[in-house]
């Protein structure tokens, strides 16, 4: 994998995780926020009812407290009282003055009555069954505070007594209570909650409660609970859920961004240089521009004077190789062509001998000794010729031809020279055209079968000769020659693409050598493969995209 896209992965994979913990961490801990906040607020609001029904208790305390001190009814009834005058007529205009008087203070009850227990004046009347003894008790509670009436209906009671000038006279009290459940449900819109009176119900899914005491003076004590559904805080922890999430794929995306932009920085040098360095083995690398400061910077340094000292010592090792090669060559040729020389001396030596003795047998040793002087002239002239196709060989003129008709013309023209070993042609599978010079193949294929057919010479009918085309990979066909002769030897073998190297007497050792040549011009190979069924076995790879372009 290149380098972009590794940092791509690498800083994705980095930002994911990262964000990923970080956004678990923040997520969980602005979840615990939040839901303290909200059982924060409700247990509030459940502390600001409380505080409500009690200032609503002292407003009331004073409300009544005022009106025994000045209010018409209670000073009415102190008048009577007083005069002694307090007949039932004057009880009847009491009473009706208490539903007024309740009415003007907006308390739900109002008890007009006497310290002994004497009842004056009850609204809404026959609401509370009042005996004497729940009078003086009424009468009797605490006047500096509210108090808190828990049944028969949940209530703030309100008191304030007015004793007469005389001694030893009854006074007059006022009670007033508020019932609560009026006052919590006009507080459960007030604090946008549902306000209960007495104990909590079992905990309601989807509903936070938060349960206050409210306490009088005395101990008296009413529960209070305050209920408010959890919608708002799921819509809450909703948000904050869709914020960590926004937030870590714009992280996430940043880092990727980041990361492309790296890896363009970083990888186009170092693609530069893989491109270039892919070229060295063709000589055609080019030193590459060294682009800021770090590792890759003297990286494209060292490669830039990698390539000069490369170039120098490609130029010095080819022209060693240049010298050893035509050393090599022009040894081979001497030899080659002083072999033909020694009967050519020795002929022309014969013939002297004869002629300077006037030997009889002159004129019938002439016709044989010329013959011989003919003979291996010619053979020189042949090495030569060969040797001239091998250093001049021309270079490879690509088009586009098929492998399998090309070795079915060659087959089929060794095969028609007459009688002898079975020549034939095998297609395995469906080899794709190649590019390639049209008479080189020939050439190479030609050699090829030629040798195998001189190989089996021997075994007449019995020799048999086979040409396979096959594909070789994606982008190669392969063009191998069997036969079924004596084989190479091991000695031989290691030869057997060298120049002059052969082991037939009319042969030149040319013809492998040239055929391997083409092969590689055309980006190939020529190779012998050991074959344990006996006989010689040439594979010719050739590409499918043929030579290199040569400019």
């Amino acid at each position: 994998m290149r380098l972009a896209p590794q940092l791509v992965l690498a800083f994705g994979a980095v930002a994911t995780l990262s964000v990923t913990l970080l956004g678990a961490a923040l997520r969980e801990d602005r979840r615990r926020s939040e839901t303290r906040r909200f059982e924060g607020e409700v247990q509030s609001a459940c502390a600001r009812v409380v505080a409500e029904i009690e200032r609503q208790g002292e407003s009331d305390r004073k409300l009544v407290g005022g009106a025994c001190q000045s209010g018409e009814l209670v000073d009415r009834a102190l008048v009577w009282i007083q005069a002694g005058a307090l007949d039932d007529e004057r009880r009847l205009v009491l009473s009706r003055l208490v539903p007024e008087e309740r009415r003007a203070f907006d308390l739900d009850e109002l008890v007009l009555a006497r310290d002994s227990g004497e009842l004056l004046g009850q609204d809404p009347t026959g609401r509370l069954p009042l005996t004497g003894a729940d009078v003086v008790k009424l009468a009797a509670g605490d006047v500096s505070h509210f108090t808190l009436r828990p049944s028969p209906g949940p209530a703030l009671v309100s008191r304030c007594r007015r004793a007469p000038a005389g001694k030893g006279a009854f006074g007059v009290a006022l009670i007033g209570a508020r019932h609560l459940r009026a006052v919590v449900e006009r507080l459960s819109r007030t604090v946008d909650a549902k306000v209960t009176l007495g104990e909590a119900s079992p905990d309601e899914p989807g509903v936070e409660q938060a349960r206050c005491p409210l306490t009088d003076a005395e101990g008296t004590s009413i529960p209070i609970v305050v209920g408010k559904s959890k919608d708002e805080l799921a819509r809450a922890l909703a948000r904050i859920d869709q914020t960590v999430i926004a937030a870590g794929l714009a992280m996430t995306l940043l880092a990727l961004v980041i990361a492309v932009l790296l890896g363009r920085t970083m990888g186009r040098p170092i693609a530069e240089l893989a491109a270039e360095a892919r070229k060295v083995v063709s000589g055609q690398a080019r030193p590459v521009e060294a682009r800021g400061t770090g590792e890759i910077a003297e990286l494209a340094r060292a490669f830039d004077a990698m390539l000069v000292d490369l170039d120098a010592t490609r130029q010095r090792l080819a022209a060693t190789s240049r010298i050893a090669a035509w050393r090599e060559v022009a040894r081979r040729v001497a030899h080659e062509v002083k072999n033909p020389l020694a009967p050519i001396q020795a002929a022309v030596e014969t013939l002297r001998r004869l002629r300077a003795r006037q030997d009889p047998e002159f004129d019938a040793y002439f016709d044989e000794a010329t013959r011989t002087v003919l003979d291996e002239v010619h053979r020189i002239s042949t090495i030569v010729t060969e040797f001239t196709r091998f250093a001049r060989l021309p270079p490879p003129r690509p088009t586009q031809v098929d492998v399998v008709e090309l070795a079915r013309q060659v087959v089929g023209l060794h095969a028609a020279t007459g009688p002898g070993a079975r020549v034939s042609v095998v297609v395995d599978g469906a080899p794709p055209p190649v590019r390639a010079d049209r008479d080189q193949i020939v050439q190479v294929l030609t050699n090829l079968v030629q040798n195998a057919l001189d190989a089996v010479r021997e075994r007449g009918e019995a020799g048999e000769v086979e040409v396979t085309v096959a594909a070789a990979g994606p982008e190669q066909v392969a063009a191998t020659v069997r036969d079924n002769g004596p084989g190479i030897s091991p000695e031989m073998a290691s030869q057997l693409f060298e120049p002059y190297a052969t082991n037939k007497a009319h042969g030149t050792g040319l013809g492998l050598a040239i055929a391997q040549r083409i092969a590689i011009e055309h980006a190939g190979d020529l190779s012998h493969e050991a074959s344990r069924k006996g006989g010689a076995t040439f594979r010719l790879l050739l590409s499918v995209k043929g030579p290199p372009v040569i400019t």
